[in-house]
């Protein structure tokens, strides 16, 4: 799966879950919560494996720029 495939499951996840008021039976309610588990994991991976490739371009003193690695502090 694709992290939007991901968060698109995720999503319906949780209007299943939510159910518009009706009530979701436990065993199917548990299937959607581990199913979700498991999508919200390799989101999580895949946004971690982006971050690591994300660079900044930075000015240097001298007027030419140069690429460094993001950091979100």
């Amino acid at each position: 799966m694709t992290f939007e495939s991901d968060v698109a499951r995720l999503e319906a996840i949780a209007a299943e879950l939510d159910g518009s008021g009706q009530g979701v039976p436990l065993d199917r309610a548990l299937e959607l919560f581990e199913e979700g588990v498991a999508c919200l994991r390799r989101a999580s991976a895949e946004l971690t494996r982006a971050e690591s490739r994300v660079t900044q371009l930075v000015e240097q003193i001298d007027g030419t720029f140069s690429l460094k690695p993001f950091r979100n502090e």
